[in-house]
């Protein structure tokens, strides 16, 4: 039998090349896990300009082009940066030809919604390509799994669910000090959501639940880069910060009196766990996978009820008995989810994979 300290696999690294977001954090997370446990990893990235890091191997093309010659010519193979491996995993949605067995992770269908993202109707050509040359499919949630199996007819039981993990500065993040709140432009209490700025995360029904609120006595943070779609108007009492870097973050979040999470549509959603690590009360919106992921430690309420999420918001802020389970559970239902547990079903993918 194939044991982690001699299975090599071929391991997608380009999300670690672009500016960092969710895709990012599993890719890199999951790595650290998989290698403590013994996997050797040889990274490979498709990067036309720029220098990859020394320890992963470039496809020199273009993505654009390398995905019509995958879809046109079936090459070149992964195997020409990676040489010979055990399986290949792509943990970005798109699988490349490979002549070992291939695993691919789909986070989400968000390439399937009218609210796509620029370039993201690509993926409805090169998803479909993928999931015919995988062997099996890793998923973050069984609502991801479950939808995938539905709407592209892909096998159930060829679906591993893994679950992502909380990375542990997050259980032991401590305030932010008022200087370094004043330096992103944060006086006093407040209310944060976190994530990139587009039309999916919802972020204008949250304003205006915000404004019905009339929570005089806090600001809502919205941390996050600029995405797509229109810009959100300016609203009194509200602060953009902008992109948060990973070493400011567990602090912001534990500096908060609540976290929001207004989402349309996740296939985890990693920030509100991360909150509830950090022991701030969360209202999320009832996406897909919120109930599955945050179960009852969270306040979860239709994100287009405007009225309905400024009740909840009021309710983690004011009142104590709220306040106080909300913390005790998100932070056990947090210490759930573990980058560890990640690697060791993934592994357990790679193990149902090899031995057929």
């Amino acid at each position: 039998m194939l044991s982690e300290k001699n299975l090599t696999v071929g391991y997608d690294a380009g999300p670690l090349l672009d500016p960092p977001t969710g895709v990012g954090r599993y890719t890199s997370e999951l790595a650290r896990a998989l290698e403590i446990r013994g996997v050797e990893l040889r990274r490979y990235a498709v990067a036309w300009k720029g220098k990859p890091p020394d320890d992963v191997q470039r496809i020199r093309m273009p993505a654009k082009l390398a995905h019509r010659t995958w879809r046109a010519f079936g090459r070149p193979s992964v195997e020409r940066a990676v040489g010979d491996v055990d399986l290949v995993h792509a943990t970005n949605y798109v699988l490349p030809p490979t002549k070992a067995p291939g695993v691919v992770t789909i986070h989400d269908l968000t390439f399937l919604r009218d609210d796509v993202y620029p370039g993201g109707q690509r993926l409805r050509k090169l998803v479909p390509e993928s999931l015919r040359r995988a062997a099996r499919v890793i998923t973050p949630s069984v609502a991801i799994a479950d939808e995938l199996a539905e709407r592209c007819e892909y096998p159930r039981d060829k679906i591993s669910v893994t679950h992502e993990g909380v990375s542990e500065e997050f259980f032991a993040a401590s305030p932010l000090s008022d200087t370094a709140l004043g330096r992103l432009g944060i006086a006093g209490r407040f209310v944060i959501a976190v994530g990139t700025i587009e039309p999916r995360k919802n972020l204008r029904t949250l304003l205006a639940a915000w404004r019905k609120a009339e929570l005089d006595g806090h600001t809502l943070v919205i941390a996050g880069p600029k995405g797509w779609g229109p810009a959100l108007p300016e609203t009194p009492g509200v602060v953009l910060t902008g992109w948060v870097g990973d070493s400011t973050l567990p602090g912001l979040y534990a500096a908060a009196d609540a976290f929001c999470y207004p989402s349309l549509y996740e296939g985890f959603g990693l920030p509100p766990v991360e909150a509830m690590a950090a022991g701030t009360p969360v209202v999320a919106g009832a996406y897909s996978a919120a109930t599955e992921i945050l179960g009852s430690a969270a306040l979860i309420v239709d994100p287009l009820d405007a009225d309905a999420l400024a009740g909840a918001i009021r309710q983690a802020l004011t009142d104590d008995a709220t306040r106080a389970q909300l913390r005790v559970a998100g932070r056990a239902r947090a210490a759930a989810y573990t980058w560890d547990a990640t690697g060791k079903a993934t592994i357990d993918c790679y193990r149902s994979v090899i031995q057929g």
